[in-house]
C-alpha cells in the first residue's frame, strides 16, 4: 500500500554562496557577537509558491532507470516541477538517468505547455550537475518552449541562473570534503562520560544563551544566510522557509518537550538544555549539506535528512525539509529526542537499539499512524516473524565508519521494544535509563532496575508481538 501523497514544497530559487567561508567557531565560552548586516525587522516575504502538484487519476505503470543504473518499477500516482512519487516512494527528477527523465517527463507534461517545458529543463538542468550530457537535452526543452512563447526567455534565464547556484553549492561542498576530510560516522555513535550535567546558576544560563546564538549565526553565514529565529522557552528555530511554517515546527518542538519533560520526571518549566537547542531547516538540501560540512565536519549520506549534533554541552540539530511530511516529522522529532537524551541527567549514551528505540518511540506517539510509523512497525513486525535475531539487535553498535543503513532492524525494533517497556512498566524502565546515565552497563541495568535478563526479555517480547500488533 502506498503512503498518503503530500504537496511537495518547490526549491525557489537559490542564492550563491559567499566566496569566503569562515570557520565556525563552537567552544564552550561565551564569544563575542559576529559583527553583520543589521537585518530588516519586518520578516522578509514568502517565495512564490508553485502550481501544486498534479495528482493523477488512475495510477500510470511506469518504468525508468535511477542515475546509479538501479531499474525501478511500479505505479505512478503523482508528479511535479521536484520530482514524481507512487508505489516506489519519492524520487527527485535530479536521481533518475536523464534519458529516463527525458522520456518519462514527456509523457506527464502538457506539451503545449511552455512553463512545463521550462520546468522540464529546469530538471535536466540540475541532473546535468552529476549526469553532463543532460544539459543537451535541458537546452531541447527550452527551445521547445521558446516555440511556444517568445516571451519565456527570462524564467528560463532564471533556471539557469539556478542551476548555477546549485552548482556552485556542490563546489563548496566537495571543497569543504577535501579540506575538512569529513566524518561520515553518526554523530550519537561517539562515547560520551556518565559524569552528571552541572546545574546553571542565572548568569550562567544568560551566557550560555549568548553563545548559542552567536554559534548560530556563524553557522548561517556559511550558507550565506541572515535569518531570524522564531524563539521558544527552550529551542533557537531558524529557516529559510515560510515564518508560518516555522512557527508551526517550533510549537510541535515544544509539545514534545512537554511530553518527555513529563515522561522523564522533569518539572514542564525546567529548561534541561545548555542556553537552549538550536535548530535549522533548510528547505534546500545543498545548504543543509553545506552547514554539515562547514559547521559540524559531518559529511551526510543521501538518505539522512537530520541529524542532532551535540557539541560539548551544546545541542544542534540540522535538517532538510524533506518535501515528504512524514519524513521529515520524523527526523525533526527523532532529532529532537536525542537533543533531550543529552542533556538528561549526563551526556552518556544508552545502547544503540534503546537510544534510537526511544526516539523512534516518541516519534511514534507524535505522528500516530504516519506511514513512517506504520512502515517501521511493519518492519519489525516482518523481523520477528521471520525469526529475526533479536539478540542482534540488542547487541548492535554503531558502525566505526559509517551511518546505520535505513533498512537496520535497530531502529524499528528497538522501537517496538521501547513501547512494550513503557507500556508494561513505564517506572522501571526509567529507572533502567537513569542507571545506564549513571554508568552502569546497559544489561545490569535491565536486570537491576527492569527486573529482566536480556533473554527474559527477549522471550517476552517476540512472544507477544508473534500474536499482535
Amino acid at each position: 500500500m502506498t503512503h498518503p501523497l503530500h504537496a511537495i514544497l518547490a526549491a525557489a530559487a537559490l542564492s550563491l554562496l559567499p566566496s569566503t567561508l569562515l570557520p565556525l567557531t563552537l567552544t564552550g565560552d561565551p564569544p563575542s557577537l559576529p559583527q553583520q548586516p543589521q537585518p530588516d525587522p519586518k520578516t522578509p516575504p514568502s517565495r512564490p509558491q508553485p502550481p501544486p502538484p498534479v495528482i493523477l487519476t488512475q495510477p500510470l505503470p511506469v518504468r525508468f532507470r535511477l542515475a546509479d543504473g538501479v531499474r525501478v518499477t511500479g505505479q505512478l500516482t503523482q508528479w511535479d516541477r521536484d520530482g514524481i512519487d507512487g508505489s516506489f516512494g519519492p524520487r527527485m527528477w535530479t536521481e533518475l538517468q536523464y534519458e529516463d527523465l527525458w522520456r518519462l517527463a514527456r509523457r506527464l507534461i502538457d506539451r503545449d505547455s511552455p512553463a512545463h517545458w521550462i520546468d522540464l529543463g529546469r530538471a535536466l538542468l540540475l541532473t546535468a550537475i552529476d549526469q553532463p550530457n543532460a544539459e543537451r537535452r535541458a537546452e531541447q526543452a527550452f527551445r521547445l518552449a521558446l516555440s511556444l512563447d517568445p516571451d519565456a526567455e527570462a524564467a528560463i534565464l532564471a533556471v539557469r541562473d539556478e542551476a548555477a547556484a546549485a552548482r556552485e553549492r556542490r563546489r563548496q561542498i566537495a571543497a569543504a570534503a577535501r579540506a575538512h576530510l569529513l566524518v561520515t560516522r553518526a554523530p550519537e555513535s561517539v562515547d560520551w562520560p556518565p559524569d552528571p550535567w552541572p546545574p546553571l546558576d542565572p548568569q550562567q544560563r544568560r551566557d550560555a544563551l549568548q553563545t548559542v546564538r552567536a554559534d548560530a549565526a556563524n553557522a548561517l553565514q556559511r550558507a550565506g544566510l541572515l535569518l531570524q529565529p522564531v524563539e521558544t522557552d527552550f529551542f533557537l528555530c531558524y529557516s529559510d522557509a515560510p515564518r508560518d511554517d516555522l512557527a508551526k515546527w517550533a510549537l510541535q518542538l515544544d509539545r514534545l518537550y512537554a511530553l518527555l519533560a513529563n515522561r522523564f520526571n522533569i518539572p514542564p518549566a525546567d529548561n534541561i538544555f545548555w542556553g537552549k537547542t538550536v535548530v535549522f531547516v533548510f528547505t534546500q538540501r545543498d545548504r543543509f549539506v553545506l552547514v554539515e560540512a562547514e559547521a559540524f565536519n559531518q559529511l551526510v549520506p543521501r538518505f539522512v535528512t537530520g541529524l542532532c549534533h551535540p557539541v560539548g554541552p551544546k545541542v544542534f540539530i540540522n535538517l532538510h525539509r524533506h518535501h515528504d511530511d512524514d519524513r521529515f516529522n520524523d527526523a525533526l522529532t527523532r532529532a529532537a529526542v536525542h537533543a533531550f537524551l543529552h542533556r538528561y541527567r549526563s551526556p552518556r549514551r544508552l545502547p544503540p537499539w534503546a537510544n534510537e528505540g526511544i526516539a523512534a518511540y516518541y516519534a511514534s506517539v507524535m505522528h500516530l499512524n504516519s506511514f513512517i510509523d506504520s512502515a517501521r512497525r511493519d518492519q519489525a513486525l516482518r523481523y520477528i516473524r521471520n525469526a529475526g535475531d533479536i539478540n542482534a539487535v540488542l547487541a548492535y553498535k554503531y558502525p566505526d565508519d559509517a551511518f546505520p543503513p535505513p533498512d537496520a532492524p535497530a531502529r524499528a525494533v528497538g522501537s517496538l521494544l521501547v513501547e512494550l517497556m513503557i507500556r508494561e512498566q513505564p517506572d522501571r524502565f526509567l529507572a533502567f535509563v537513569n542507571a545506564v546515565k549513571e554508568g552502569k552497563n546497559w544489561p545490569q541495568a535491565l536486570k537491576d532496575d527492569f527486573a529482566a535478563s536480556p533473554s527474559q526479555l527477549i522471550r517476552t517480547f517476540t512472544h507477544y508481538h508473534r500474536v499482535n500488533d
